[in-house]
């Protein structure tokens, strides 16, 4: 797998992303619901533009793959894949909807293990302000062309994010207030894990995440950038398999004392 070839491909891909979806942001089209996507989140409109948008450009390298979307599932293309992909076409769709500027696109291109570990090339595209984040593995991480660390002198800040059963998982975060100076809700957990990896917040939170793919992309980025990414119960994300069932929450760190501390406060 030629890496170089993949985050060039996916830098190109993202810039068109960034040009369709500025082109809908007035429009309220751009909210209407279409159906429920393979992952089981509702699919609004713009997702499927985008989808289709990043599919057809995958179509036109001539490759083989295996293709791995939150909207559409798992499917191969041509008959020798050489990488899995996998892309969320739109991370922070209720924020697109409500217009707010945290809104993201991912490309992960792995070789064909289907586990983190395998994860080569990692793209995020904040397709509101233009940001780019990516990594290929080994080489470090990277935002607009200006390597990027996580920071380790501590902002106080933390990110925190509720996927579901928001009325047991507000009660579990009512120390967080005590405990950091400053807590941020954003909704997009490309974004959320990005920030931390070019050191603008100490950590993020995850409360019961639904699917590993959400993270292929931002758990290498995070990883180059000297960050961690782990499970409530301590399992390092790069040891997770590429996955639409899974159920857990994610904590991610500047280092093991932001997550051994984000740990503690959580009830």
């Amino acid at each position: 797998m030629n890496k170089k070839h993949w985050l060039n491909f996916c830098k190109d891909v993202g810039e068109k992303v960034f040009v369709k979806v500025q082109e809908y942001l007035e429009k309220e089209e751009r909210k209407k619901f279409v159906r429920y996507g393979y992952g089981g989140d509702k699919t609004l409109l713009l997702d499927e533009i985008i989808e289709k948008l990043i599919i057809d450009e995958l179509k036109s390298t001539k490759k083989s793959f295996e293709l791995i979307t939150e909207e559409m599932g798992i499917k191969t293309f041509g008959e020798k894949p050489e990488a899995i992909i996998v892309v969320d076409p739109i991370d922070g769709s209720n924020n697109m909807k409500f217009g707010l500027p945290f809104v993201a696109t991912s490309i992960a291109v792995g070789n064909l293990s289907g586990t983190m570990k395998g994860i080569e090339v990692g793209y995020v595209k904040n397709v509101i302000n233009g940001d780019s984040y990516y990594s290929i593995k080994g080489e470090g991480a990277f935002k607009n062309n200006k390597k990027i660390q996580v920071n380790k002198e501590r902002t106080g800040c933390v990110l925190v994010d509720v996927v579901k059963n928001r009325r047991e998982n507000f009660r579990r975060l009512i120390d967080f207030g005590e405990n950091f100076p400053f807590v941020r809700m954003l909704g997009s957990g490309c974004l959320g894990t990005c920030f931390v990896a070019e050191g603008a917040v100490d950590g993020y939170l995850w409360l019961n995440a639904k699917r590993t793919i959400d993270h292929a992309a931002t758990q290498l980025i995070l990883r180059e950038a000297g960050g961690i990414m782990k499970t409530i119960e301590g399992t390092d994300f790069v040891d997770m398999k590429i996955a639409f069932d899974y159920d857990n929450s994610v904590i991610v760190a500047s280092d093991l004392d932001v997550y051994n501390k984000i740990k503690s406060v959580l009830k």
